[in-house]
């Protein structure tokens, strides 16, 4: 390699020494020309050689390579080639693969933070519409709101798809389409399964994967992700899979409450009566149906018996706004 190196300096010299100090004209460059091409492949050879093993290959191409650089950039080809293959060699860390480890993701809890306890329900809903209020304090309150994954939510979430800040706009759009890619990609699993257990015709396992792509669909709607014509269609397609799902166990109380609550959306209150009462009498807790069987007497304009579904909650109705909505109708 030594060798090389010798004979391409040593050759690249005598070409400008003859170009220099030698005849004129077309014997000059006669004369230059072969001790010139010489030193390149001597060059193009010990560069090759020389290079760190992830660059060597495919070596006639790479050779090829060399020679053209120091054959038609003179002098400065040649140059070029010694720094490069000398620091490729001096400098190894930069040629060193950079090597990312994978760190395990963190698991996250709220559950001593009082601070963000605070800021979720009405104060981050206030915090979040009130436009004059500071980005960062906007923007912790979205990140409240969006780690709590109710469905409530949607409806905020798409609220601020129209805020003139493009922050809490960006935020808001990534957690709607974060949230619909979930349900559509747990759609897509669900009906593979469901294909597989209809071709071995496994009735028990058509039921229970009916009932989840139901639930999903109706997540859709009820999560706000979906409206319109869109909204439509997953509702009525929630119907069919719900009622796929009773089929063969007309008893399952989860799926006439789903039934109902899918009437009262479509408003067709007399068949939403029918799916409560069936709930009902299917098993499903009294206590799990009466929200919904008040929020279908109100539809009714059956004021006394919503009232009266309300009382039966007793004085720990479950949630925030069952308590109010308890305290305005009991009062």
């Amino acid at each position: 390699m030594h060798k090389l190196w010798i004979t391409a300096v040593t050759s690249e010299t005598a070409a400008l020494l003859l170009l220099a100090f030698g005849q004129s004209g077309l014997a000059a460059l006669l004369g230059y020309l072969p001790l010139h091409a010489l030193a390149s492949a001597a060059a193009a050879l010990a560069a090759g050689q020389m290079l760190p093993r992830p660059y060597r290959f495919p070596r006639r191409w790479v050779w090829a390579s060399l020679f053209g650089f120091n054959f038609f950039v003179p002098l400065i080809g040649l140059a070029a080639t010694l720094i490069g293959v000398f620091a490729g060699h001096l400098l190894p860390q930069l040629l060193q693969p950079r090597v990312f480890m994978n760190v395990p993701r963190p698991d996250y809890t709220a559950t001593g933070d009082e601070g963000l306890k605070r800021r979720r329900g009405a104060a981050a809903r206030a915090q979040l519409m009130n436009p004059s209020a500071p980005q960062g304090a906007r923007v912790e309150a979205l990140m409240a709101v969006g780690s709590i994954g109710a469905p409530s939510t949607g409806a905020l979430l798409r609220g601020l798809l129209a805020d003139p800040n493009d922050e809490l706009r960006l935020l808001a759009y990534g957690m709607l389409d974060r949230r619909e890619k979930e349900i559509s990609s747990g759609l897509a699993r669900e009906r593979k399964l469901l294909e597989s257990a209809e071709e071995i015709d496994d009735r028990d396992a058509v039921r229970v994967i009916c009932g989840r792509i139901a639930q999903l669909y109706w997540e859709l709607v009820y999560q706000d992700l979906v409206q319109g014509d869109t909204a439509k269609f997953a509702l009525e397609q929630t119907l069919i899979y719900a009622e796929r799902a009773l089929r063969d166990d007309a008893t399952d109380g989860a799926r006439w409450l789903l039934i109902g609550r899918v009437q009262m959306r479509r408003d067709d209150l007399r068949a939403a009566d029918n799916a409560l009462l069936q709930a009902l009498a299917y098993g499903m807790p009294r206590r799990s149906v009466l929200p919904y069987l008040a929020q279908l007497r109100f539809a009714q304009r059956r004021y006394d018996d919503v009232r009266r579904a309300l009382l039966e909650l007793g004085g720990e109705p479950g949630s925030e706004t069952l308590s109010a909505m308890q305290q305005y109708w009991v009062a």
